[in-house]
């Protein structure tokens, strides 16, 4: 396993699992064959409304709750002050934890102030009921903002794959010591699509699958977080420690992306 870090005081690994569109009995199973074949990274949100199956799989699994690096979101109604905390709250209950490693802004709300749900997120990391605080989806200029009320965000996770362009983003949180989560970094299937993708999979006799998340995860700061229904999916996904692509080929994926490639833009999404 890789693993992002800084100064040595935080360390995360840079392959997790994501859960979104995941639920019941089959998200159970999902979390514990992550947690078996070897992910200790989780990824669930509020909004997602499976927290309550991802805390079983992680008891379900019998890997110690300390080895695991388990991200939640805050849904951008519940970013009021109060809300926030009432909000975690029902989190750590669903998840059945005392604790989470990260938690983010889901998506930047104008309705409320950054400093009072700041404010909450402090008040929640010096109680230990949270260990990091991070955003997501935040633009550049929204960062900025964000890092003046609270210098010590450590993530902004992002949509990102072969085919978005996200250079500008990644130097701005390589200057704040801050990493970018990738998630939709199969950019929803499309990735199985492209033939240069394809070509060079068969090269390494890797899948697609392996050869973008490769791509994205040998990128210093950069960690991704695949999301996958089946028991064979996951473990494969997993399965990208063993191989290491060239620069010409990093070069081939890096040609595929595009400035305004986006596959998620919900009305609530802030301008990029």
């Amino acid at each position: 396993m890789d693993y992002w870090s800084v100064k040595r005081k935080i360390k995360i690994p840079k392959l997790g699992f994501g859960t979104w569109q995941i639920k019941g009995t089959q998200c159970v199973k999902a979390v514990k064959k992550a947690l078996e074949v070897g992910y200790r990274h989780i990824d669930t949100a509020q909004i997602y409304e499976n927290e309550a199956e991802v805390g079983a799989g992680i008891l379900a699994s019998e890997v110690p709750r300390e080895e695991i690096f388990l991200v939640t979101k805050v849904w951008k109604d519940f970013l009021e002050f109060r809300e926030v905390l009432l909000s975690v709250s029902r989190s750590l209950d669903n998840l059945k934890t005392d604790f989470i490693d990260l938690l983010l802004i889901h998506w930047p709300n104008p309705q409320y102030p950054l400093e009072d749900t700041f404010s909450a997120l402090k008040e929640l990391v010096q109680t230990k009921k949270v260990k990091h605080i991070g955003v997501s989806n935040f633009t550049p200029s929204l960062l900025r903002k964000a890092l003046k009320i609270h210098p010590s965000i450590i993530c902004n996770q992002v949509e990102y794959h072969p085919f978005l362009d996200q250079s500008h983003l990644i130097r701005t949180l390589k200057k704040q010591k801050m990493c970018l989560t990738a998630y939709s970094p199969l950019a929803r299937g499309e990735v199985f699509k492209n033939a240069t993708l394809k070509s060079i999979a068969k090269k390494y006799k890797k899948t697609v699958s392996q050869v973008a998340l490769r791509w994205l995860i040998d990128q210093e700061n950069v960690i991704a977080i695949p999301k996958a229904k089946t028991l064979s999916h996951i473990a494969s996904n997993f399965n990208i420690f063993d191989f290491q692509l060239n620069s010409e080929d990093k070069r081939k994926i890096k040609k595929l992306t595009q400035k305004n490639k986006r596959l998620v833009c919900p009305p609530w999404a802030p301008s990029f």
